[in-house]
């Protein structure tokens, strides 16, 4: 009977150059979907950019389904539901979906470099508007 012994997951696992040179911030958790929309400088780059953004996005099997779905409906093909509802607890993952469909929908090609991403579909031009509730006051609405 022959042994193995398993390598460290540190040798083996390339963490992201930014948490490996310890540049990681909490600007970078914290995705503020209408300061991307209004293209806000301030936001980090890697959530602003819609490849800095899918090159540091794990697609897993929901998010790749989800978007999969939005970008055929986007196209127009037939048998997707047009109502999503998003369910998470807090820290779930509700911005970072949201975030992702944003892109996606304003710029497919940046989802190119993602291999499980090659057949989505690829919708013309697509409208998209961000309704952010933290920043709407009920009472005076908002301008600009």
């Amino acid at each position: 009977m022959s042994t193995h012994t398993l390598r460290p997951w540190s040798d083996i696992v390339k963490l992201h150059p930014d948490v490996e040179a310890g540049a990681l911030t909490e600007a970078v958790f914290a995705i503020d979907l209408g300061a991307i929309a209004a293209s806000d400088p301030n936001v980090p780059v890697v959530n602003r950019d819609p490849e800095a953004f899918f090159r540091a996005t794990y697609l897993t099997t929901d998010l790749r389904k989800l978007l999969e779905e939005v970008l055929a409906c986007l196209a127009g093909k037939p048998g997707y539901n047009r109502v999503l509802k998003l369910r998470t607890p807090f820290g779930g993952g509700k911005s970072h979906t949201l975030a992702s469909l944003f892109h996606a929908a304003k710029r497919r090609d940046a989802l190119d470099g993602i291999p499980e991403a090659k057949g989505f579909a690829r919708p013309a031009d697509v409208a998209v508007a961000v309704f952010d509730g933290e920043k709407f006051d009920a009472r005076n609405g908002k301008t600009g």
